[in-house]
């Protein structure tokens, strides 16, 4: 059992045992750490009052407890991250000890496990990563996990919710059906709380379009926007990854096609540029070579996987 598990532990070890001294200042975690003390006061109702509040109650929830010490944090989500990554490339098809061992090393040597505490916002790069693991589930018919792990996402930040792509890699229409309410099902326990009997501001936080964004060549750059516009963007993400997906559906690739895709859409349509937007392309990027690693470029086919 020990043998099995250094694959995983070593990587995980060396992400922790590195990142206090390779971290920065944290970004936006100090705004999020006082948010989730909030959240775990007997003010919870008031954690999103403040519209710049953009991450989930998931979130929260492990800066308000954890991120007391930001030493700690740092090294519990670096951990998480080399993790995660082993994780979602064991889900994609990746068995071999010694690939996922590389992995993980990978994760902390390109400086992902350390992108994932800098600016705050461990979500862009987790988030794909949790979307990889739920699309090998909806792939095997495990509808409620894969709808689970989407939901869950989104509790870290909203867009986690965009992980609904992942579901048209479902054996059946009925299979998408079950995945997609889970999903919704766990975002409105996560949030309606909030919405219902907090001061829940989140939705009227407006951004200023980047002069280096893709809408900057279209839009004057300053120019404020909503969620209306998020929305939009999020609506074009969804479906640049579910037309990934369809067309990847025989593949053993399409579990990090799918996600990558979504991302990227996303990004090629953020009027904002923040450099820790590409952590989710990273991530899933790790997840590929390690598959490739494994099988090689020859593409196998799935129509003999047994469903769960």
């Amino acid at each position: 059992m020990t043998r099995r598990l250094v694959p995983w532990l070593v990587p995980a070890a060396a992400a922790a045992l590195l990142e206090p001294f390779v971290r920065s200042d944290g970004g936006d975690t100090w705004l999020f750490v006082r948010a989730g003390r909030t959240l775990l006061s007997p003010h919870w109702t008031h954690a999103f009052a403040d519209s710049s509040i953009q991450a989930g109650p998931l979130q929260l929830a492990l800066y308000g407890s954890v991120g007391r010490s930001p030493v700690v944090l740092a090294a519990v989500l670096a951990a998480t991250a080399a993790l995660l990554v082993a994780t979602a490339a064991r889900a994609a098809g990746v068995a071999r000890p010694r690939v996922l061992a590389l992995a993980g090393v990978a994760a902390v040597a390109t400086g992902f496990t350390t992108h994932v505490f800098d600016a705050g916002h461990p979500a862009d790069g987790f988030l794909p990563l949790l979307w990889i693991v739920a699309a090998a589930e909806v792939r095997r018919g495990r509808t409620v996990r894969a709808g689970l792990l989407v939901g869950l996402s989104a509790g870290f930040e909203t867009w986690g919710i965009l992980g609904l792509a992942v579901f048209a890699l479902a054996p059946t229409r009925s299979a998408v059906a079950r995945s997609a309410a889970t999903a919704c099902a766990v975002v409105g326990l996560l949030f309606l709380p909030f919405v219902l009997f907090g001061d829940f501001a989140m939705t009227g936080y407006r951004w200023q379009i980047a002069s280096q964004s893709l809408l900057g060549q279209v839009f004057a750059p300053g120019t404020a926007f909503g969620w209306p516009l998020r929305l939009a963007q999020g609506a074009a993400a969804l479906g640049a990854g579910v037309l990934v997906a369809r067309a990847l559906r025989t593949s053993v690739h399409a579990v990090w096609a799918a996600p990558i895709a979504v991302v990227l859409a996303r990004l090629a349509l953020d009027p904002i540029d923040h450099g820790y937007y590409f952590d989710g392309v990273q991530a899933a990027g790790l997840v590929a070579l390690a598959l490739v690693a494994a099988r090689g470029l020859r593409v196998p086919r799935l129509a003999h996987e047994p469903v769960a």
